[in-house]
Formats: C-alpha cells, sequence, structure tokens
C-alpha cells in the first residue's frame, strides 16, 4: 500500500475513532513503528494549513482543531452563552439583580412596579441569572442572583466592576440639569 492511501485510511479511521493508539495502527498494517510514524508525521504536515492539526501524543494519534480558527471556533460554539441583545424590560430586571442580589422576585416587582416572572425565567433561560437560595420567611420565595455568563456578557471579571450606582446617578442628573439649562437658554 502507498502512503498516500495509508494516510487518507488513517484519516478516515481517527475521524471515525477519535484518537487511535501508533502501535495498533502499526500492526495492524504489519509495518513498524518508525515507519509508521514517518507517515503519520507526512499525514500531519499535510494537515498543518487546514482546520484540524495531527497531533501525536503519549503513543497515540488524534486530530484537534488548529489553533490559528480557535477564537472563530469557540466564538461559534458559545452562541447561546452571549446573547446578543436583551430587552429593557430583561436589562432592568437584569440591572435590579446585580445590584441588589441575592433578591426575590417580588422586591423587583416592587421596584419595577410590574410583573417580572416572564423576564425571570428567560433570563434564567440564557443562564443570566439563577436561584440562588431561599429567603427564610413565609412562602420561602426564591433568591435570584446572576451567574458567570452574566459576567462575561458585561465582560466584567466580577461585580465589584459594576458601574457604581451613585457616581451614574449624579452623572445623570448633572446632564438633565445641563439639558434644562439649555432648553431654558434656547427659549430665551
Amino acid at each position: 500500500m502507498n502512503r498516500e492511501n495509508l494516510g487518507k485510511e488513517i484519516e478516515a479511521m481517527l475521524y471515525l475513532a477519535s484518537e487511535l493508539e501508533i502501535k495498533e495502527l502499526a500492526k495492524f498494517y504489519n509495518i513498524n513503528m518508525e515507519k509508521m510514524v514517518e507517515c503519520l508525521d507526512e499525514l500531519g504536515e499535510e494537515k498543518k494549513n487546514s482546520g484540524i492539526n495531527l497531533k501525536i501524543e503519549k503513543g497515540m494519534v488524534y486530530f484537534e482543531t488548529n489553533p490559528k480558527y480557535g477564537e472563530r471556533v469557540y466564538n461559534f460554539f458559545n452562541q447561546e452563552s452571549k446573547p446578543k441583545k436583551l430587552s429593557r424590560a430583561a436589562m432592568e430586571t437584569l440591572s435590579i439583580i446585580a445590584y441588589k442580589q441575592p433578591v426575590t422576585k417580588s422586591h423587583i416587582e416592587s421596584i419595577r412596579g410590574v410583573s417580572v416572572e416572564r423576564v425571570i425565567h428567560n433570563l434564567e433561560e440564557k443562564g443570566l441569572v439563577y436561584s440562588s437560595g431561599k429567603l427564610e420567611t413565609i412562602g420561602r420565595p426564591n433568591l435570584y442572583s446572576t451567574t458567570d455568563n452574566f459576567l462575561n456578557y458585561l465582560n466584567i471579571e466580577n461585580l465589584t466592576m459594576l458601574p457604581n450606582y451613585t457616581e451614574i446617578r449624579q452623572e445623570l442628573e448633572a446632564t438633565k440639569d445641563e439639558s434644562q439649562n439649555l432648553k431654558i437658554e434656547n427659549e430665551l
């Protein structure tokens, strides 16, 4: 059997088996280990500019994704972990949970003034919040907290990196005062 066909057969076997023992391949093809390793090296060289690389390690051979495409592959398979866009209601609810956690649904509803049952359910499905326990009171309502996916969504390492609520409120009030002053000036 020529080396090209041998390489293609091994490639097909690796596709199905995920990994193979080099010793078993050499035995199956009735060739010595040295020739088998040479053949695998050739196959690896042939694949190095493709989307997969041939890896030989501890007597085993397997395919792995080419690191050159790692970020793209990672982003493709992790699309669900980072939602594209959240609704205003979801962002408001998520903000309340982030700053007040652990917090009950009724506390969130008292702040927002509307039911958040569906919104919380959607945030849980997206993996941004979870039920972190029960409040020790009548009815034992769920307490909600943010997840690591929430941190990833905001591209922050921990909750201390969230903007300071007091500072933001002062900035918003200053901006509001400026816009009112401009409006008054324009009316004059």
